[in-house]
Parts: C-alpha cells; sequence; structure tokens
C-alpha cells in the first residue's frame, strides 16, 4: 500500500503473510509481463540450497525487466537471497537498514517505499 500510494498508480500486491517459498511456487502466475518487481521473501524459510534452489524457479517463472529483492533481517537468509539476486544481476535493499520491532518485518514500510522509488 505504501508504495502504490508514493508512485500514483496501481500496483498490484501478491503477499500472504508468513509464506515460505514453496507455497509462493504454487500461486497462479499473472500472466503478465510488468516493468519492475519488488521480492519479499525467504525469511519464512531455512536458509540454504533448498531455498536458493526454490527462489531460483520463483525468479525464473516470472518475466520482469527489473527486480529488487528485499534481504531478510535473518542473515542466513538475506545470504541466500543474495546470492541468487547476483546470479540474475538483480538489486538488493537490505531490510537491516530499517528499524525493526520483531526482525522479520520493517517499523516503517514507508521507509522502505521511498528507497526503493530511487
Amino acid at each position: 500500500r505504501e508504495l502504490q500510494v508514493l508512485v500514483g498508480h496501481a500496483v498490484l500486491v501478491q503477499a500472504v503473510e508468513r509464506a515460505t517459498a514453496a507455497q509462493i511456487l504454487t500461486w497462479r502466475k499473472t500472466g503478465k509481463d510488468y516493468g519492475a518487481c519488488v521480492f519479499a521473501m525467504g525469511s519464512n524459510d531455512p536458509a540454504g540450497a533448498a531455498l536458493a534452489t526454490k527462489l531460483t524457479k520463483i525468479r525464473t517463472s516470472l518475466c520482469f525487466r527489473r527486480v529488487i529483492w528485499l534481504l531478510p533481517y535473518a542473515r542466513p537468509q538475506a545470504y541466500t537471497v543474495s546470492s541468487v539476486a547476483a546470479r540474475f544481476g538483480d538489486e538488493t535493499v537490505d531490510l537491516n537498514r530499517f528499524e525493526t520491532r520483531d526482525r522479520i518485518h520493517p517499523r516503517n514500510y514507508s521507509q522502505v517505499a521511498s528507497v526503493l522509488l530511487r
């Protein structure tokens, strides 16, 4: 919602709290080609090769010209997500830059949205 307000036009949000990469793989694809996508996943999965494989499948199943991955607060998961992003030449934004109460979600999503719009 924050990003939609700042951009000023429609933003498709496909999200479920506590979704794992395996669950996201089962979601129906929109079939649309978007100019940009922000991926925020990995926090709810154990870090490692299995997560990297699932994230790679998700990334290759969608067509986007620009992908920005939000790196989870948990460093092992952040390293896994970052390695997948690097493989595709995608951008990353490290959530560790933002204050949090629970080490999972940013306290202020407006700050994250502002960084994404730069």
